[in-house]
């Protein structure tokens, strides 16, 4: 597990217990299985499951985004890069330590949580 990033996010069990990413993991695709879901402001949820992060020794958010934010309406959100990256950074981040992972902006909250493939 990578020793940068948030560490006030970071709890004793998480450094002690870190968890396996395998039951959520597509062997043959080497992808990762999760379910995102999004709050917009009104109150509105939408959710999206699919193979959509990597896994490189714990899950990882690479071109997955795409298509999640393709499925979930919010293509808007990929045309500003900085966004993009930073979107992936934080998710790698959460992920790297925990099964899950939450976002939260002005524009909407998101809620990544790791799920068993779809087989």
């Amino acid at each position: 597990m990578p020793l940068e990033g948030f560490p006030w996010t970071w709890t004793a069990e998480d450094v002690a217990n870190p968890y396996d990413p395998t039951p959520f993991t597509d062997a043959d695709e080497e992808t990762v299985w999760c379910r995102v879901t999004i709050t917009l402001p009104d109150g509105t949820t939408r959710t999206a499951t699919g193979n959509y992060l990597n896994l490189e020794g714990y899950p990882v958010m690479r071109c997955g985004i795409e298509e999640a934010a393709d499925e979930l309406g919010l293509e808007r959100l990929l045309a500003d890069t900085d966004k993009y990256v930073t979107i992936c950074e934080w998710v790698d981040r959460d992920l790297s330590w925990r099964p899950f992972a939450r976002l939260r902006c002005p524009e909407l909250t998101i809620h990544i949580e790791l799920t068993e493939p779809n087989r």
